[in-house]
């Protein structure tokens, strides 16, 4: 009985897998996740995932599929939040891509956020909502009254969510001028970190404060004027040094001194009698010695 030799087999062909991220994409993919999900209304999931060459895709996941019109409001919306970081990105009804750094976009945050620590150094709305207590009872516990008043604040403020989200994710370009760009938000954002970390320690010494205070005498409104009224005097002590300093030439649309702390302004207005000019009594004798007793009676 012949048999047939076997015919020669192939090696079996093992595929490839599926290739890692590279650091930098992963971090790019995380941070785009965070803000997409803080913008999807509840109950939308959102998918992200890399497009080859380059640059990430967006798209709304979800079993029931959503209205085109409701889709394309959705992928604008956060469209406009990734391009604050910086990145160009493109929307339409199906999903929502986003590319390379953008010096237009980069342009636009450095104007964000050079406008936002321009209002953090009023205080004045922060102290006012920082004596209400955000709603709680003064008799609670203070340290809950207090966290309740410091996450009402941190909300209104806005930027340290926004920031927040950016944490781990090291920015870098291979373009010169990105780079510089890059650098200067960079460097703007950690000035808005402290002015809100200013004002988010404002809110809470004024939250104990007034319960402190209520502790004492039990009357609420009493807590608040006082602790409002105390807490005016360094507020708005840059605006005092200002007015100090006004008799001192300074250049035609200067906005006065440069931001000041939180920490700068509570020693300022410890100091006395600062920008009131002092009469040095030398310099008023002379003058009343010459007049006569009508003009020294008048």
């Amino acid at each position: 009985m012949s048999i047939e030799p076997r015919a020669r087999v192939a090696p079996e062909r093992v595929l490839p897998g599926p290739v890692p991220l590279a650091p930098e994409t992963a971090a790019q993919q995380r941070v785009v996740k965070r803000i997409c999900d803080r913008v999807a209304p509840d109950g939308i999931d959102v998918g992200v995932d890399e497009v080859p060459p380059g640059g990430l895709q967006v798209w709304i996941d979800t079993p029931v599929p959503v209205a085109k019109q409701e889709s394309w409001v959705l992928y604008h919306r956060m469209a406009r939040e990734v391009a604050l970081v910086g990145w160009h990105c493109e929307a339409d009804a199906d999903r929502l891509l986003v590319l390379g750094w953008s010096a237009a976009c980069l342009h636009n945050r450095v104007r964000l956020l050079q406008s936002g620590l321009r209002r953090l150094t009023d205080f004045e709305a922060t102290a006012q909502r920082a004596v209400q207590l955000d709603g709680q009872r003064p008799d609670q516990p203070p340290a809950q009254v207090v966290a309740a008043v410091c996450a009402s604040i941190e909300r209104r403020l806005r930027w340290p969510e926004r920031l927040a989200e950016l944490d781990g994710f090291e920015r870098s370009s291979g373009l010169p001028h990105l780079q510089l760009l890059l650098a200067q938000v960079i460097g703007l954002e950690a000035k808005v970190t402290t002015a809100c970390e200013e004002h988010l320690v404002m809110a809470r010494v004024l939250a104990r404060a007034v319960c402190e205070q209520y502790a004492r005498h039990s009357d609420l409104s009493r807590a608040q004027r006082d602790v409002l009224a105390e807490s005016r005097r360094w507020v708005h002590a840059s605006s005092m040094i200002r007015g100090s300093a006004s008799a001192r030439p300074s250049p035609v649309g200067a906005a006065g001194r440069p931001h000041m702390g939180l920490a700068e302004r509570r020693i300022a207005a410890s100091v006395i009698n600062h920008g009131v000019p002092r009469a040095t009594p030398a310099a008023v004798t002379p003058l009343v010695e010459h007049l006569d007793h009508t003009e020294g009676a008048r």
